[in-house]
Formats: C-alpha cells, sequence, structure tokens
C-alpha cells in the first residue's frame, strides 16, 4: 500500500523536476560528523570526470555548499586532500539539498540526501533496499523509467542498478543534452565490459567465462578465483562482492550461510570478495557470523575505482554470481540472486 500511495506521486515529481531551471538555485548543506573545524569538503560530479563543483568548509558538525549548477547531475561529497573521505552520493539538483553523514561509519555511505525530488525518490529507493524490500524498490525505479525513459534518472538507474543489457538500450533513448555527455561514452565501456560478466543472452553466443583475480584471505594467503573454480571438488562456485558495512550485503548474508549449508557438501564454493578498508573490522564481522567459505579482500578498495569494481564493472554491491565449476561459465549474476532456486535445478536431491 506504502509503495502504491508512493507511486501515484511520480508522475507530478516529473513535472516538478523538469519545470526547474538549469541555471535554478542550488544549495547542499547539512551535518557530518567524524571531522574536525576547518577540513574542506567537496563535491565532484561524477557524470564529467569527478570535477569540483563546490565547496563548503566544516564548522561546529556542520557545513553548506553553493554549487555551480548546469543541470543535474549524480555527484559526491567528500573531504578535501589525496586521502579524501567519501562522506555520501546523491543527485544534484534545484533546491535545498539536506545531507546527513559520518565520516565514522562506512553504513551510512549510501543513504543519500533529502529535500528535493529526484533525492527524496532515491532516498525512498535505497530505504527499501537496505530493509530488504527490493520488489518494491525496483517498482519504483521502473516506474521512474517508464515516466523519464530519456531523463537524468534514467541515466542515473542506468550506471547503478540496471543489467548491462537494459541499460546499453536505456543509453540509446537518452535526451540528446545527456548522450552528448563524455561520461556517456565511458559508461557505455563499462557496460560493455560488464556485460561479458553477465550470463550469455542466448545459447547462439560464446560463453561468458569467469575473469580471474587475485586478493589475501583472513590468514594474509593469496588466494586465486581460478584455483577455486578449477578445484575438481567445487560444482559451482559463488562469486560474492559485498563490504561489512554494506546494509544490503548483511541482510543477504543469512540466506547466503543457508545455501552454503545446504550445497557445500554437494559442491558448492563461495569465494567472497570484500572491499572493506579495515582489515581488522572485516576479520571480526568474518569471524562473529560464522562466515566458514573462502573470504578474501580487495586491498586496494574504493567504490567504483578498486580492483574488484574494475574487474567485474560492478553497478553496486552486493552483487552475486554463479560459475560452472566445469566450464568457468557465468551462469548467473544479479545484485540479488535466489541462489537455492537455481542450485535446486542444477543439484536436485
Amino acid at each position: 500500500m506504502k509503495t502504491s500511495m508512493y507511486l501515484t506521486g511520480i508522475a507530478s515529481l516529473f513535472l516538478i523536476v523538469n519545470a526547474c531551471k538549469p541555471s535554478g538555485d542550488c544549495v547542499v548543506k547539512g551535518t557530518v560528523q567524524g571531522v574536525r573545524n576547518g577540513v574542506r569538503v567537496e563535491l565532484t560530479n561524477a557524470w564529467d570526470n569527478f570535477k569540483v563543483v563546490g565547496t563548503g568548509v566544516v564548522r561546529d558538525g556542520a557545513f553548506e555548499i553553493h554549487p555551480r549548477f548546469s543541470g543535474p547531475a549524480h555527484v559526491y561529497l567528500y573531504t578535501h586532500g589525496s586521502q579524501g573521505i567519501q562522506l555520501k552520493d546523491f543527485i544534484l539538483e534545484p533546491g535545498t539539498i539536506l545531507v546527513e553523514a559520518t565520516a565514522e561509519d562506512e553504513s551510512l555511505l549510501s543513504t543519500g540526501a533529502v529535500g528535493t525530488p529526484y533525492n527524496d525518490l532515491l532516498y525512498r529507493c535505497r530505504e527499501l533496499l537496505h530493509s530488504g524490500q527490493t520488489g518494491a524498490a525496483m517498482t519504483i525505479r521502473d516506474s521512474v523509467m517508464a515516466e523519464d525513459p530519456a531523463g537524468p534518472m534514467a541515466l542515473y538507474f542506468s550506471a547503478n542498478h540496471e543489467s548491462a543489457a537494459k541499460a546499453l538500450a536505456t543509453l540509446d533513448r537518452l535526451a540528446p543534452e545527456l548522450a552528448s555527455m563524455p561520461f556517456v561514452a565511458s559508461l557505455k565501456e563499462e557496460l560493455t565490459r560488464r556485460a561479458r560478466t553477465e550470463p550469455r543472452v542466448s545459447d547462439s553466443e560464446p560463453a561468458h567465462l569467469f575473469v580471474d583475480m587475485e586478493f589475501p584471505d583472513t590468514d594474509g594467503n593469496p588466494v586465486k578465483l581460478s584455483d577455486v573454480v578449477g578445484n575438481p571438488a567445487n560444482r559451482y562456485v559463488i562469486l560474492d562482492f559485498w563490504a561489512t558495512w554494506c546494509s544490503p550485503c548483511r541482510e543477504a548474508l543469512p540466506k547466503l550461510k543457508e545455501v552454503y549449508a545446504k550445497y557445500h557438501g554437494r559442491g558448492v564454493e563461495i569465494y567472497s570478495v570484500s572491499e572493506d578498508a579495515n582489515e581488522k573490522n572485516w576479520k571480526q564481522f568474518i569471524l562473529d557470523n560464522g562466515m566458514d567459505w573462502i573470504n578474501v579482500r580487495d586491498t586496494k578498495p574504493g567504490r567504483g575505482s578498486g580492483t574488484m569494481w574494475e574487474t567485474y564493472a560492478l553497478s553496486g554491491i552486493p552483487t552475486v554470481l554463479l560459475i560452472d565449476g566445469e566450464t568457468g561459465e557465468i551462469l548467473a549474476r544479479d545484485n540479488h540472486l535466489d541462489l537455492d532456486a537455481i542450485l535446486s535445478g542444477l543439484l536436485p536431491s
């Protein structure tokens, strides 16, 4: 019921946003914890080579930025410097955008901002995802794509939530002012790479095979994915990209544990790759949660730029793939795979 009521406002949302002029006033303000007084924060435009579009200074835990605005954009809020800390990402658009951020808790990275139409919508989507209501979140996404198939949100969802094949089709129908951005050309290249690590669309095309990686496990020993896939004991391998601070990842963990308990004895192994920067927290989380499979950590983490993100052209985490241990073929890939249903068909009792 709540989702249905929410969807009734989507059409009017786009009327409001599309009525805004590109030169409209735009203010980003809010609070940030864990940052000392005087630290500069920056807004960078992910759709324009992460150029800085506005800066502010933290005073008594608060900041305010008046960015340069030429049209809606996907922006990231960072602390300034070569070791800058990512605080939030959201949509830059006319109005007053409200942000609550902390440099101390990675789990709050993906909650977004509020106060403007696009951001309120995204906040709701992320809220649903974090509460395990993936279907409701996707319903909102699909409605947005239907209402504005050539606009900024179509571009945002293509870069972050769509399958590669669907996203590429969306990019081909973007409005000219969006389609002409260099970002779109690079996104098409990324999506083309991602498509190679998604299941093949038809039996007439060559099988899509896994891409090898090597990361250290909890004891510091390097473990190659190819060694896991090539192990004769492993009929199928679940490749799991995650992080301890990722709420949807944590919510998916009980199901993953159930799948491992049910199918490990029948030839299913898990190779979990974390992008946690804090090695100690990662190890403790694995221990506390009884994750008894193969756990490795990307030693060069960074959303959108870490090794695992680049290798598999990830659009977000969790991302789960199912690999055939005999052929190396990628059989399934999604943010929320029903592994039990798939494996029950592949490994009947």
